[in-house]
């Protein structure tokens, strides 16, 4: 890997697969961590937080569902210990599959989303919502702080945000994605981000090696990805408890959206339902239809601060992951991760930063450019988009 010039500024593991079944089931200040200690000749030097590029065109971006995934090599591997007997199972196995992206997709950024313990604002919509949820397993609480520091050690960002889902921060990074005309890939399974899919977004399944595209949701929900939080509302979600309209089941929500596109659509045109029990039901439960659709939308403008210069793959802290490794007696992941080759991150050129503060500095800045044959200007907007900037 390349270095790059510093900004100024004025259990031993075992190569066992999971299955690919795998669904396994107050506010505060923004997140981006955590920083790993130490460096090496590979960790990219710390630079002031960066929001997104002004294009992300030919770029790949891979958004990580990481509780999700979590709890899949969890459940799905044996159980694993460390050499001082800690359980060490789900950090090898979410760590092997990062290494995986890293090396078979080599993607050019790449974040890991996380749930923040306590309620979040769906709790205030519906204090019933996610009730039926069990606790995490005392054995894998354990394991997340050592997940999150092995990916500080590779420089990978974790995001989080008290009051909002994962899913909602992958919303929002997939959103600025396809508006900056990347390819964003979702590593999740969780329904819920099919509202998510576009062109240029789609949910990657790491087990099959699978994109789930507008194409596979036709066949499946028969529905487009604009209807799918529609689909939700009608259909609810026992696992999260969302409610939908009783006696309203995917087949009938997919039939009444082929027919009427939108649940706003259903609801005008509800009266002339044949059916005498689903017409009633449906004009009965318009309210809850209605809270279902807010508590399965996700939100795409969470006010989570984002380092796209740290999401950027490159600068493995390579003494930090060896002897993290180490210390949970991965020999053969150690070995992976040693050898991991990723893209190289672009150089940073220095820059002597200055505030233009007085008339004279103006003049100065003034008669400096006029001998220049040629000039670059960067300006700060308030969008990306001449017309409303």
């Amino acid at each position: 890997m390349g270095k790059r010039r510093q900004q100024k500024v004025f259990a031993f593991d075992e190569e066992t697969s999971p299955p690919t079944t795998a669904e396994s089931a107050q506010r505060s200040t923004p997140v981006t961590e955590p920083a790993a200690t130490g460096k090496s000749a590979d960790q990219k030097p710390k630079l002031p937080a960066s929001g997104p590029p002004q294009t992300l065109a030919g770029e790949t971006v891979y958004i990580v569902d990481a509780h999700a995934l979590i709890y899949q090599v969890f459940h799905a591997m044996p159980g694993m210990t460390g050499p001082q007997g800690q359980p060490v199972g789900a950090i090898h196995g979410f760590i092997r599959d990062m290494v995986t992206l890293l090396r078979e997709k080599q993607p050019n950024y790449l974040f890991c989303t996380f749930d923040s313990p306590g309620p979040t604002f769906r709790h205030d919509q519906y204090d019933q919502y996610k009730i039926n949820r069990e606790a995490m397993p005392e054995d894998l609480r354990q394991q997340i702080p050592g997940i999150q520091e092995m990916l500080g050690a590779m420089d990978m960002p974790v995001l989080k945000l008290a009051g909002f889902e994962a899913d909602d921060i992958i919303a929002t990074l997939a959103r600025q994605v396809d508006e900056l005309g990347g390819e964003a890939y979702l590593v999740t399974n969780d329904k819920d981000c099919r509202q998510l899919i576009s062109p240029r977004v789609c949910m990657y399944n790491i087990r099959k090696d699978s994109c789930y595209d507008a194409e596979a949701l036709l066949a499946d929900w028969g529905i487009r990805p604009d209807q799918v939080v529609e689909f939700q509302a009608l259909v609810g979600d026992s696992v999260d408890n969302v409610p939908g309209v009783p006696q309203i089941g995917p087949k009938t929500a997919r039939d009444l959206l082929q027919q009427y596109e939108t649940l706003e659509g259903v609801f005008a045109h509800a009266h002339e339902i044949k059916a005498k029990k689903r017409r009633e039901t449906l004009m009965e439960n318009q309210d809850l239809a209605k809270l279902s659709l807010d508590l399965v939308r996700l939100k795409d403008d969470v006010p989570i601060e984002v380092d796209w210069e740290q999401g950027r793959v490159g600068g493995i802290d390579r003494q930090r992951v060896a002897t993290l490794c180490q210390q949970w007696g991965f020999r053969r992941l150690a070995e992976r991760l040693e050898s991991l080759e990723v893209n190289e991150a672009p150089e940073v050129w220095e820059a002597d930063y200055r505030t233009v503060a007085t008339e004279k500095e103006l003049e100065q800045l003034v008669e400096s450019l006029s001998s220049q044959q040629r000039i670059s200007i960067d300006t700060e907007t308030t969008s990306l988009n001449p017309r409303s900037a």
